[in-house]
């Protein structure tokens, strides 16, 4: 008896029928894999220069904003000649008129006590305007208002600093002299005495506008000590 083939798998055969699909796929992909694959890679390519295009654009458009021109201070004399010129937008060190005149009026409000509460309280207020709240100071001027409340000494007496000089040292330390005259609520004289401090500071130019009405230089006292001269 013959019998005919009709392509379907036969049992013990030595080439399967799957053969087939797997040759017509290898002929397929022979065929479109590479129109695919080289699709798939200018894809890729146009969706990178895309990206480089764009943050080209972005930082030529950062460069345009930004400003060209340089400001500059220029200091003349009674006759108008040029004695000193500066960049406006580069912050400068602090002259040291300025940073004697605050650290005078820093001794002053941290010592000085008034029988007028809302003068005392911002002379207080502005004491710790000046005062690092990272450094020592901060817990030093702590300390010391706790134990020399100026509202409860105010009570009995009233003090009064005077600043005699205040000289630099070395780097950014500075030394404060001053007489602190001590009378009674009824203006009797009680006592006169010479002191001396010793002050570390820096200087953090001020960056908001909080900052500059309390502290417009941006001088601040990193740790201080004191004491009376015999």
């Amino acid at each position: 008896m013959n019998f005919v083939s009709t392509g379907t798998k036969i049992a013990g055969s030595a080439e399967p029928t799957e053969n087939v699909y797997l040759n017509a796929r290898r002929e397929w992909n022979e065929r479109y894999g590479d129109y695919i694959a080289q699709a798939r890679s200018w894809r890729l390519v146009a969706m990178g220069s895309v990206t480089v295009a764009a943050l080209a654009v972005a930082g030529m458009t950062w460069i345009a904003s930004q400003s060209r021109i340089v400001p500059y201070v220029v200091q003349t004399d009674r006759l108008g000649d040029a004695v000193a010129v500066r960049r406006a937008d580069v912050a400068v060190d602090a002259d040291p008129r300025i940073i004697r005149a605050q650290l005078a009026r820093w001794i002053e409000d941290v010592r000085a006590v008034y029988s007028d509460v809302a003068a005392q309280r911002q002379v207080v207020t502005e004491a710790y305007a000046l005062v690092n709240r990272n450094g020592p100071a901060a817990q030093q001027l702590n300390d010391w208002f706790a134990a020399h409340d100026p509202f409860t000494r105010a009570r009995l007496d009233l003090v009064n600093p005077s600043v005699q000089s205040v000289l630099p040292l070395a780097g950014h330390t500075w030394r404060v002299e001053w007489m602190e005259t001590t009378r009674s609520r009824e203006g009797a004289l009680e006592k006169k005495a010479y002191w001396d401090a010793t002050l570390t500071i820096s200087v953090h130019p001020p960056t908001d506008d909080a900052t500059i009405l309390r502290n417009p230089t941006g001088l601040y006292i990193d740790s201080f000590n004191w004491s009376e001269r015999q």
